[in-house]
């Protein structure tokens, strides 16, 4: 088992009131790393309802600090894959249909709901590289600023994919999703389960934990809390993906006994890591035989509500 020690985070860090119901009251619930640079963040859980975030945290160029260079390119055939039945949960368009994603990242799922007949829009952050490659395939991408900008009632669809769990302010977005959707419009959310079976059985080294770009951490009840709060009646709910599940509990149970935390997750992104040949050949040696439990408990783990994410198909009500 890795025995590295958590380092502080550079910088000041600021104490925040919980971000979905703004209450002050919290207890301590863990302390995790940062894997890439290896800073320690505090999660605490909010008495008032439930959701558990990073506090203090990094705020502005600080925490955008942690993101450059992280997130690369998957495998091609798995991106396919998943991206598929992502898109097949939305379903083909009614007439004039209208979806916005926001959180958009370099268009793939626009491009491919556009291609199914979906009028589409995206919101993403001022990342020059992504915005000019979502321009180039035809696509329209907003900034988060001009989000309060866009006509009330216009979209049929919003969809936050894994992306709530980054906002510093989850309801300000939630009521702005709100707000531009027709009534009766659907909200498609999926995120981690903190309230899942691996979530439990990893602890510390929850891959899913991902601090602190992962600034907010949901079970279902403060998921449900939120989306009422925001002016949402949630739907139906699943716990189960492909694409998070086993992996998720892979790659948390390798992370005890490798040296370099996520060395998995950066070599099948192509990414250099900096763990050691032990590192690589113990990832290789454990991988089938940790894909089969982990596998198992993926299958069992939704038959009670705990599997590694939380998704929704919520729609809106009359009034938040």
């Amino acid at each position: 088992m890795t025995t590295r020690a958590p380092a502080p985070a550079p910088g000041r860090l600021t104490p925040v009131a919980c971000p979905a119901c703004a209450a002050a009251g919290a207890r301590h619930e863990l302390v995790a790393a940062d894997p890439v640079s290896g800073h320690a963040f505090t999660l605490v859980r909010c008495l008032g309802c439930g959701l558990v975030y990073v506090s203090p945290r990094p705020e502005g160029a600080l925490l955008a600090a942690y993101y450059e260079d992280y997130y690369g390119e998957r495998h091609v055939v798995l991106k396919q894959l998943f991206l598929g039945a992502r898109v097949r949960r939305v379903g083909p368009p009614q007439p004039g249909g209208r979806l916005l994603d926001i959180g958009c990242g370099s268009g793939e799922f626009l491009l491919a709901c556009k291609r199914r007949g979906w009028d589409v829009v995206g919101i993403e952050h001022e990342r020059s590289p992504i915005i000019e490659r979502c321009a180039a395939l035809g696509l329209t991408v907003e900034t988060p600023a001009t989000l309060p900008a866009l006509p009330d009632a216009s979209f049929h669809v919003v969809s936050l994919s894994h992306v709530l769990e980054h906002l510093p302010n989850p309801r300000k977005v939630l009521l702005e999703a709100h707000r531009v959707l027709v009534p009766g419009g659907r909200l498609l959310v999926e995120t981690p389960n903190f309230g899942s079976w691996q979530a439990r059985l990893s602890g510390r080294t929850w891959h899913h934990l991902d601090v602190p770009r992962h600034l907010l951490h949901f079970d279902r009840a403060a998921l449900e809390g939120l989306l009422a709060a925001a002016g949402f009646a949630s739907g139906r709910w699943q716990t189960f993906s492909l694409e998070y599940d086993t992996f998720g509990l892979v790659q948390s149970i390798l992370d005890r006994v490798c040296r370099q935390p996520n060395h998995l997750f950066s070599l099948l992104r192509g990414k250099r890591s900096a763990g050691s040949r032990r590192d690589t050949a113990l990832s290789l040696a454990l991988l089938v035989p940790l894909a089969l439990v982990a596998g198992m408990v993926s299958v069992v783990a939704p038959l009670g509500r705990r599997g590694g994410v939380l998704r929704v198909e919520a729609r809106k009500r009359s009034a938040p």
